[in-house]
């Protein structure tokens, strides 16, 4: 059974031959740790990507770092937005939203897909046919809920929710019509067998909005893209950070295959037996408190529980562990030996 294989029948529920293991590895720990932690990466089995052909050490950007030390990095993206990066390597912020004022939603143009020629069609086709023979075609959508953050900035577009106004519906259609349906459909196109959606809908504890709010403005539109991805025989996965345990029922409702939850944000049973045999996990290892200030003991323990909790032999649960620069690199080792250790565990 190859990686494509194992983790397709993962998610299908179709007894894979063990947990699919996946890691992804940030720039900023690249950085810090360089050529030992690419080669540690090479020595560890990866389902999703080849670690040799992906994971090398970044150029650092010299430019904006300051005379003190400190990193300062200002751009504007192609949608308007203005943003500020305080860390090089880690997500900045937005502090100039295009659509601050309402007034401008008239007259803003989203950014063009770009039309691909014949013969850059025939190019993808051939570069997801390639990554198929070992690995998932993996297409990625892109965001809904965050883009209309980064769009009208985060405190207005809450109170926008929270009032119920007419302009939020306008933004997320035009976003579903004219972002996210073009991105699903080239990658259909292209022949990928999963696609990707991103929003983080929790806080450490509940939703950012009230589930309601959540069912009556994006439930629906979520729905017509994970329908539009099913259509075109593809399946439909879903990473969101925080706690979201009281939209996973309506995500299983809705026909999600795969959510990549954030486990140190949940109580792990529960989330558990509400996926249990419906829903594929995708889990991201705790990151905030087992990985960077517990022991390499206590990174195996966090491992070997999470797998006892979420791992069955008809599949549903892979591992996903995030490698950031905050983590010693004794904690990086004792993560990657864990997950092939317990991999075999539950079949």
């Amino acid at each position: 059974m190859n990686c494509r294989e194992r983790v397709l029948d993962c998610i299908r529920f179709e007894t894979p031959d063990r947990v699919p293991v996946g890691y992804n590895v940030n720039r900023r720990a690249l950085l810090k740790y360089g050529q030992p932690l690419v080669d540690l990466c090479g020595r560890w089995p990866n389902d999703f990507y080849d670690p040799g052909a992906v994971i090398t050490i970044p150029a650092r950007d010299a430019a904006h770092y300051r005379s003190d030390g400190s990193y300062f990095k200002e751009e504007t993206d192609a949608w308007g937005c203005e943003w500020a990066y305080y860390q090089e390597g880690i997500m900045g912020e937005v502090k100039r939203s295009p659509l601050a004022d309402w007034s401008a939603l008239a007259t803003y143009r989203v950014p063009p897909v770009p039309r691909r020629t014949a013969a850059e069609r025939s190019k993808a086709r051939d570069e997801v046919s390639r990554q198929k023979e070992r690995y998932i075609g993996w297409a990625s959508a892109g965001s809904l809920f965050e883009q209309m953050q980064w769009l009208r900035g985060v405190e207005a577009l809450m109170e926008d929710i929270a009032f119920d106004r007419e302009e939020i519906y306008i933004l997320a259609d035009r976003l579903v019509e004219e972002f996210l349906v073009p991105h699903i459909e080239l990658g259909l196109e292209a022949g990928t067998d999963v696609v990707g959606f991103s929003d983080d809908w929790g806080t450490q504890r509940q939703l950012l909005i009230h589930p309601e709010a959540w069912r009556r403005i994006f439930r629906p539109r979520y729905q017509k893209l994970y329908d539009l991805v099913h259509q075109g025989g593809a399946l439909a996965w879903l990473h969101s950070d925080g706690m979201i345990l009281e939209i996973v029922p309506d995500l299983i409702e809705m026909g999600l295959d795969v959510l990549n939850p954030q486990l140190s944000c949940h109580d792990v049973a529960a989330l558990g037996r509400a996926a249990a045999g419906r829903l594929a996990l995708y889990g991201t290892l705790d990151y905030q408190r087992v990985m960077p200030f517990g022991t390499p003991e206590a990174v195996d323990a966090h491992v070997r529980d999470v797998t006892a909790m979420l791992a069955s032999s008809k599949g549903g649960f892979m591992y996903g562990a995030g490698i950031q620069d905050d983590a010693p690199f004794a904690n990086i080792e004792a993560v990657m030996a864990a997950m092939a250790r317990y991999s075999s565990a539950a079949v």
